[in-house]
Order: C-alpha cells, then structure tokens, then sequence
C-alpha cells in the first residue's frame, strides 16, 4: 500500500510541473494561429491597395478562427488609406499574457497584454 501511495504522489508532482508548461504551449502553438491569419489579411489589403490605391476593410476576414475573434478597424471601410487587423483570443486563449494581437497597413505589430514584448508574442515566445 505505501508503495502505491508513493507512485501517486510522484504522478501528481509530476503531472504538477508539466500540465502549467503543456498549457502555456498550447497559448503559443494557438497564437500562431492569429499570427497566420493576420498577415494573410495585410497580404490581401495589400494586393488591394496595389490594384485600386485604398483598403477595404469589409474584405479579407477570414470565415472563421477557433481562438480568435478577428476584426477590422476602421470596420466596413471601403475606401481608406489605412486599417489596422486585430486578432482577440476568446475561450480559454484569454490567458494568452500576449492579449490581443495587431497588425497595421505599415507592418506595425501590436500586442495588447499588460507588460507583453510585442517582439517576443509575434515571436512564438
């Protein structure tokens, strides 16, 4: 009896230290998620600023994003010289240190949690 209660134990220290490292993985592995998506949109708004000298930011949102709310700003533009691509996490990716994630017509990348080096969340970090 005293050996299993000792493999118990053992199994929840261990499950203790790994479980913290396994979620905060999964934070990033998600984030590259909205990473994608973002500079697909810049891509997209891009080719569209090459064709007719503006934005449109009622264009190029993706269908759908499991860990993300995306969204445009200004919203619904279709004439602008400028937008601004923001992905939100929703769900359990609200933990995500990073907050937000930004992108602007200049490249700019922006995060939006309290203390968090935009270099390191756009960084997989």
């Amino acid at each position: 009896m005293l050996e299993l209660v000792t493999v118990v134990a053992i199994l929840g220290i261990l499950l203790g230290l790994a479980l913290p490292s396994y979620q905060n993985y999964m934070l990033r592995v998600n984030r590259s998620e909205a990473i994608s998506l973002l500079l697909e949109i810049a891509g997209c708004q891009e080719r569209m600023f090459a064709v007719n000298g503006r934005y449109d930011t009622s264009r190029c949102l993706p269908e759908s994003a499991e860990h993300f709310f995306i969204r445009m700003e200004p919203p619904g533009e279709q004439q602008t010289l400028a937008f601004s691509a923001w992905a939100d996490p929703v769900g359990a990716q609200g933990r995500d240190p990073c907050g937000s994630l930004g992108l602007d017509q200049s490249g700019l990348r922006q995060v939006t949690g309290d203390g968090a080096d935009a270099g390191k969340c756009w960084g997989g970090k």
